[in-house]
């Protein structure tokens, strides 16, 4: 295994100083910033269309677990499948995997939309995956520091500008945003072709399985996860259930664009909002954030027949998320033991994945029963809850 990762870095290098000057944090950011635009344009979309695809609130939400159940079959797979064919193949199979979702989609029937949903979502975990992996095997850490604000920066910018870009031009004719969606998905594949660049398989060798025991029997871990997966919880919702909402108060499809659009902005205060937890403290600041989710959220759940509250609340439970944003991953940072960083940090980043399935899949149940403002009710109590345990956390962080 030492061999074929050193002929693979040794591969990546040459291929490097021949395809791009430097392969640093320009072009991870240049191939995120691709990837991004893809998917973002859609954002909205894809609530809108499942909802006339499906007729209601609780078959779509079924679809939403569907679709984040793929994703996590995806980050599962990956690892095996850079060990059967190199890490090059498969981005270039999943970036093929982009280009075709939004193909499907357009199709005007159910079977079409669902197979370009599931495309979808195997595409962006395991770009999300395999990023990670080229980052790992050309930036130096110490340029890290560098890198993730870049790409933060142009993930923001195309989750700004895509959802805005995207719902106009859907109400305009669907078949426009999905082919410009496929477009700039067409155009990562043409250059990340162009680059060949080759990176190392022994990186992706980890299962994360085997140590979610050991990552869950230490309790500032356990506490760490759930404060991550809450946060990611209320994107979840917003992203996919804000547009029903708004639709269902009366709103042009457009708005269910302007949310997403203006909910991402807010991640620009950040650097403002990550000093002033610095300032105030973790623990003090973490609950407070969870408050506001909690209390903004539930006043937009109690908010209909009145659209403007509804909008309203949900764009100030975006300064509480946004707030989690900026050092909730800090309370798994500061609790892992160094040692073990490696092995635990694959087990954290299973809250994404957790996020994606078992809301969707609770709230289907709850839409049997109640109406769609249930949803947000319970996003609501989940954040109060979280802000409780957030308590929890010790005062040295």
């Amino acid at each position: 295994m030492q061999s074929i990762t050193e002929a693979g870095s040794a591969t990546a290098s040459s291929v490097a100083v021949r395809r791009w000057p430097k392969p640093g944090p320009g072009l991870m950011a240049a191939l995120f910033l691709s990837d991004s635009l893809a998917r973002a344009l859609l954002a909205p979309v894809i609530p809108l269309e499942a909802l006339r695809h499906f007729g209601s609130e609780r078959n779509a939400s079924l679809m939403v677990a569907a679709a984040g159940i793929m994703g996590v079959i995806a980050t599962f797979a990956i690892p095996a499948l850079v060990q059967r064919w190199r890490p090059r193949r498969v981005y270039l199979g999943a970036i093929a995997l982009l280009v075709i979702a939004p193909a499907s989609m357009a199709v005007d029937g159910l079977l079409g939309f669902s197979a370009g949903w599931f495309l979808r979502s195997v595409a962006a975990a395991s770009l999300l995956t395999l990023l990670n992996l080229y980052i790992s095997a050309f930036i130096p850490k110490r340029q890290l520091a560098s890198s993730e604000p870049l790409r933060t920066f142009v993930s923001g910018a195309a989750w700004v500008a895509g959802p805005w870009i995207g719902v106009r031009l859907y109400t305009i004719d669907p078949l426009l945003v999905f082919g410009i969606s496929g477009g700039f998905a067409l155009a990562l594949f043409g250059f990340f072709l162009w680059l060949r660049l080759e990176a190392p398989t022994g990186i992706a060798s980890r299962n994360p399985l085997k140590n979610v025991r050991r990552y869950f029997s230490q309790p500032r871990l356990a506490l760490a996860w759930v404060i991550n997966f809450g946060r990611e919880m209320w994107w979840v919702t917003i992203f996919n259930y804000g547009p029903w909402y708004l639709e269902e108060q009366g709103f042009p499809k457009t708005a269910a664009g302007d949310l997403q659009s203006s909910c991402t902005a807010l991640l620009f205060l950040t650097l403002g909002l990550g000093w002033l937890a610095r300032k105030t403290g973790l623990r003090p600041f973490i609950c407070g954030a969870f408050l506001i989710i909690g209390v903004a959220t539930a006043v937009a759940g109690f908010a209909g027949g009145c659209p403007a509250l509804a909008w309203g609340a949900l764009l100030a439970s975006a300064l509480g998320a946004v707030s989690l944003d900026s050092v909730a991953a800090v309370t798994f940072l500061r609790a892992v033991r160094s040692w073990e960083r490696p092995q635990m940090s694959t087990v954290f980043s299973i809250y994404r994945d957790a996020a994606s399935v078992i809301p969707p899949a609770f709230f289907a149940v709850l839409l049997t029963l109640f109406p769609l403002p249930s949803v947000f009710i319970a996003t609501a109590v989940f954040a109060f809850l979280c802000s409780l345990l957030a308590l929890f956390l010790p005062r040295s962080m």
